[in-house]
């Protein structure tokens, strides 16, 4: 590893990869808003102007004009043309330019389109002209979000002291019960209750049992929507306050929740794009503008025409949306294997390559000293955001030799079937049946024949003096319940503890 090499602290290159992978989320984030509110003259198709006319007015709003966002009338003009456009029109009219120009004769002069595309206006305002402009600032604030959430994850996994204060779904119920409420608001509980014919539970009535199944049916998209809009901007916004008191302990729910929200934004922009490109009518459309100077008194007008997006730019759109709501999920799944159980969590932002082969690994030199690089006591796996098989460039039989793995049990002394034949006395006598423990020793049965002996049925136990039912049911009952016990991950402490 570059890092051992260069004589780096242990933990120092794990924290820089986790720093630098995480940042490019950020900055992926920050790209799609750069493509979405940067629009220019390219992105547009200026062959189908949206009007016939050139309009000229005194002063003509810009898109994304950051600058004035702390001007007071900025806000007011924004306020004036998406309420009364034709209002703003009338009033801001240029006053002195009289002649007529059509859209489709205009001559632009290039000196003019280095500033930002216009608002588009008209006869009237349509909101769907800013749904590319939602679409990059909601993009941008969740994946701001999500950069912040998974670098606190992720190196809080990396420090042993901070590693099991990250919660799991089981430890967010017990600290934080009343996030259960938040979900009777998306509504899902309600929609289900009416779906199964059970209706509503109205101040100890029910109500709309006969026909709730045909209301839910039919309210379906009414219930999705109203679950969405709840999701995005109440739980989501109570969540990240949570998150901002209890950082470490709430990342891992957190960054779950942004790439579900981060996914669902991507599936709603794939499908906006789609309705773009199949109805030109339906596009987002932007205003170029250029300057116009009076000769006489040096005044000037703003003028302008209205254009749609053009195609190539809604195709790129909809492989955004795609892109998107792809990697999204699949962090969102990922993350799901940690919230399930926080002993199964994994860092977000490094994805570890699988080799296709495994070969032996020598982590001592032929003298008994630690391989190059590598110190007296070191972990296999001391930085864990590098893969364990990091210095396999210096195994010199890992290019000719190759390995087989087999499971073996965490405890095996907790294992029935790798019992010696100590460890069946010992089981024996723990149960209060040592007066079996000779003949059991004496026959050599260990745990394997002595689960062959339960299978075939009680003629075997009977043959090693074993006749009361009693005692026979006593062995199969203990020796059932360890099993199963194993069988659901109690394999740490002893034979004793495991058998309660």
């Amino acid at each position: 590893m570059w890092a051992r090499r260069c004589g780096a602290p242990p933990g120092y290159p794990s924290g820089v990869k986790v720093l630098i992978q995480s940042f490019v989320t950020g900055a992926v984030g920050f790209a799609v808003f750069q493509y979405m509110s940067g629009a220019d003259i390219g992105y547009l198709d200026v062959a189908q102007p949206k009007q016939e006319n050139v309009l000229c007015l005194a002063d003509w709003p810009l898109r994304h004009n950051l600058q004035d966002w702390a001007s007071s009338r900025l806000w007011e003009e924004w306020a004036e043309y998406r309420t009364n456009m034709t209002q703003y029109v009338e009033r801001n009219k240029c006053p002195w330019l009289n002649r007529t120009t059509f859209c489709s004769d205009v001559n632009i002069p290039l000196s003019g389109m280095g500033k930002n595309l216009g608002i588009p206006l008209g006869t009237f305002y349509f909101w769907g002209n800013d749904a590319v402009e939602v679409y990059g600032y909601l993009f941008l604030w969740l994946t701001v979000c999500m950069w912040f959430m998974v670098t606190v994850h992720d190196l809080a996994l990396l420090t042993l002291r901070n590693r099991n204060f990250v919660l799991d779904l089981q430890g967010i119920r017990r600290r934080f019960p009343c996030w259960q409420k938040l979900w009777i608001l998306v509504g899902f509980r309600c929609w289900k209750r009416l779906f199964r014919g059970r209706g509503l539970l109205i101040r100890g009535e029910y109500y709309l049992q006969g026909i709730g199944r045909m209301i839910s049916i039919v309210f379906a998209p009414v219930f999705v929507a109203w679950g969405l809009v709840v999701f995005h901007f109440v739980i989501i916004p109570i969540v990240t306050l949570f998150f901002m008191c209890f950082p470490i302990r709430l990342s891992r729910i957190l960054i779950f929740l942004s790439s579900l929200a981060t996914g669902v934004l991507g599936v709603m922009l794939t499908v906006h794009s789609i309705v773009f490109l199949a109805d030109v009518g339906q596009r987002q459309t932007y205003a170029v503008t250029w300057n116009i100077r009076q000769p006489v008194t040096n005044a000037t007008c703003a003028c302008g025409c209205i254009y749609p997006l053009n195609f190539g730019r809604c195709l790129t759109l909809l492989l955004i949306g795609v892109i998107v709501a792809y990697k999204a999920f699949v962090l969102a799944f990922r993350c799901l294997k940690g919230l399930r159980r926080s002993n199964w969590a994994n860092l977000m932002s490094v994805l570890f390559p699988v080799p296709l082969t495994v070969y032996e690994v020598m982590w001592t030199q032929p003298d008994g000293k630690p391989i190059q690089h590598r110190q007296e006591g070191d972990p296999v796996q001391g930085e864990i955001a590098f893969d364990p098989f990091a210095l396999m460039d210096e195994q010199p039989d890992s290019g000719r030799t190759t390995l087989t793995l087999v499971p073996t049990p965490i405890n095996p002394e907790n294992e029935p079937v790798l019992w010696s034949a100590d460890d069946v006395s010992l089981y024996l006598q723990e149960l209060g049946l040592g007066e079996y423990c000779d003949a059991f020793a004496k026959n050599e049965i260990d745990g394997a024949t002595l689960l062959d002996i339960l299978r075939s049925g009680d003629a075997g136990l009977h043959q090693l003096g074993v006749t009361s039912p009693l005692h026979i049911s006593k062995i199969r009952a203990r020796l059932t319940f360890l099993k199963s016990a194993i069988r659901r991950g109690m394999t740490g402490g002893s034979l004793k503890h495991a058998q309660g």
